[in-house]
C-alpha cells in the first residue's frame, strides 16, 4: 500500500451491514410513528397509554443493552443476529392478531429487545470491517442507515395507512426485517471467542460488564444530545400544529434528515484527519442553536434553518461520539462500548420528554425548547471537561 492510498472502506460486508441496520431502523421508526395512533384506534387507549405503546419498544431495547455487550460473543455474533432478526420480523406479523392492549405491550417489548440486540451486534461486527484509520468516517457513513430509516419509515407508514389497512403497515415492516435477515446470511462476521478466563466468569456480572466506564463520559454527552432530539420528535408536531404551521412540521423532519445525511458525508473525514474537537463541540453548538431557534421561530424560514442546524448537530455529533467511545476502550470490550453508546441514546430518547415535559405547563413550548438548548450547552461543557481538553490527536485506531 502506498503512502497516499487508504485502506478500503466500501467493501461487500460493509454494505451488507449497512443494509441490516437500515432495515432494522425503518421498522423501529415506522412503528414508533404509527403505534400510538394504532393503539388509540384499536384499543381505545388514552393519550398516555397510546404513547406507552410506542415507547415501550425502547424499554426492551434499553434493558437488553445492559447485558448483550457481555454475552454477545458467548452466543456468537452471526447466530445472535439471525435469531434476533427472525424474532424481529415475526413480531411485526403478530401485531394484527393481538386483541388485548397488554399483549400489544408485551410484543412491543419483545420486538424492542430484538432491536437492541440487532443494532448492538451488527455495529460490533461492522467495526471489525472498518479500517481503524477511517473509523469515524466509516461509522459516519454507516450511521446514514439510521438517518435514512428515520426519513423513510414515518413517511412510508403514514402513506400506507392512508391508502391501505393497518395490517399492511405491519407487513411492510416485516418485509424490511426480512431483508435485513437475508443480508446477514452472506455477511462474513468475525467472531471473537471468549477467553478461558471470560468463560469462567460468564455468570458473574459486575458494573463493568454492563457499562464501559471509559466510554461513559462521552456516552453522557450522547445522552444529553438524545434529549434534544427527543424534544423534536415528541413535541414539535403538536407545537407547530397549535400555531397553525402544520405543514412546517413535515418540512422540518425532511430538512432535518437531509441535513443529517449531508453532514455525515464529510464530518467523519474531518474527525479522522483533524480530531474530534474539530467536529463534536461545533455540532453540539449547532444543535443548541436549533432548539433555541424553534423556541422563537415565527416564520417558515426560521423553522427550516432550525431543522438544518439540528440535522447538522445530531448528524455530526453522534457518530463522532461513538468513534471517540470506541477509541477509549480495548478491542475485546467493543461490544460493551457499543451497547453503552446505544443505551445512552435510548435513555435520552426515553427520559427527555418525560423529564422536561412539565416545562410545557410552566412556560409553554418555547420554554421547553429553551431548556432543551440549555441542556445541549451543558453537553458541550461535559464533553470538554471529560474528554475534549485532553484530545490532541485524531482518534482513528487509538485505544486507551
Amino acid at each position: 500500500m502506498s503512502a497516499t492510498s487508504k485502506p478500503a472502506l466500501f467493501t461487500r460486508d460493509y454494505f451488507l451491514a449497512f443494509t441490516v441496520l437500515l432495515g432494522a431502523y425503518i421498522v423501529f421508526i415506522s412503528l414508533m410513528t404509527f403505534m400510538a395512533l394504532y393503539a388509540a384506534e384499536r384499543f381505545q387507549a388514552n393519550d398516555t397509554a397510546a404513547g406507552f405503546a410506542a415507547s415501550s419498544f425502547v424499554i426492551g431495547a434499553g434493558l437488553v443493552r445492559l447485558v448483550i455487550g457481555k454475552y454477545l460473543d458467548f452466543f456468537g455474533r452471526k447466530r445472535t443476529l439471525i435469531i434476533s432478526l427472525t424474532i424481529f420480523a415475526v413480531s411485526s406479523l403478530v401485531y394484527p392478531l393481538v386483541d388485548h392492549y397488554g399483549v400489544l405491550i408485551a410484543i412491543r417489548v419483545i420486538q424492542g429487545t430484538a432491536f437492541g440486540i440487532i443494532s448492538t451486534a451488527i455495529t460490533s461486527a461492522v467495526i471489525d470491517v472498518i479500517p481503524s484509520s477511517r473509523r469515524s468516517e466509516g461509522l459516519g457513513y454507516y450511521s446514514l442507515a439510521a438517518t435514512l430509516g428515520m426519513a423513510i419509515g414515518p413517511l412510508t407508514a403514514v402513506k400506507i395507512s392512508a391508502v391501505a389497512s393497518d395490517e399492511w403497515v405491519f407487513n411492510f415492516t416485516a418485509i424490511c426485517a426480512g431483508i435485513s435477515l437475508l443480508a446477514v446470511i452472506p455477511l462474513r462476521i468475525k467472531e471473537h471467542a471468549p477467553s478461558p478466563e471470560e468463560y469462567r466468569k460468564r455468570w458473574r456480572i459486575r458494573g463493568s460488564d454492563l457499562i464501559d466506564l471509559n466510554v461513559l463520559p462521552v456516552a453522557i454527552v450522547a445522552f444529553l444530545s438524545a434529549i434534544g432530539y427527543a424534544l423534536f420528535t415528541t413535541y414539535l408536531p403538536p407545537y407547530l400544529v397549535g400555531r397553525g404551521m402544520s405543514d412546517a412540521a413535515s418540512l422540518f423532519f425532511i430538512v432535518f434528515a437531509l441535513a443529517m445525511l449531508g453532514v455525515r458525508l464529510f464530518a467523519g473525514r474531518i474527525h479522522d484527519r483533524r480530531g474530534e474537537n474539530a467536529v463534536i463541540p461545533w455540532a453540539l453548538l449547532a444543535f443548541a442553536l436549533s432548539l433555541a431557534l424553534v423556541a422563537v421561530a415565527d416564520s417558515l424560514w426560521l423553522i427550516v434553518l432550525a431543522a438544518m442546524l439540528g440535522g447538522i448537530g445530531q448528524g455530526g455529533a453522534v457518530p463522532s461520539l461513538q468513534a471517540v467511545g470506541i477509541g477509549r476502550t480495548t478491542s475485546e470490550r467493543i461490544p460493551i462500548a457499543t451497547s453503552t453508546h446505544y443505551l445512552s441514546l435510548d435513555a435520552g430518547i426515553a427520559v427527555g420528554p418525560v423529564a422536561l415535559g412539565f416545562m410545557i405547563q410552566l412556560a409553554g413550548y418555547p420554554g421547553l425548547y429553551l431548556v432543551g438548548a440549555a441542556v445541549l450547552l451543558v453537553s458541550i461543557l461535559v464533553y470538554w471537561l471529560t474528554h475534549g481538553r485532553h484530545a490532541n490527536h485524531p482518534t482513528g485506531g487509538h485505544a486507551g
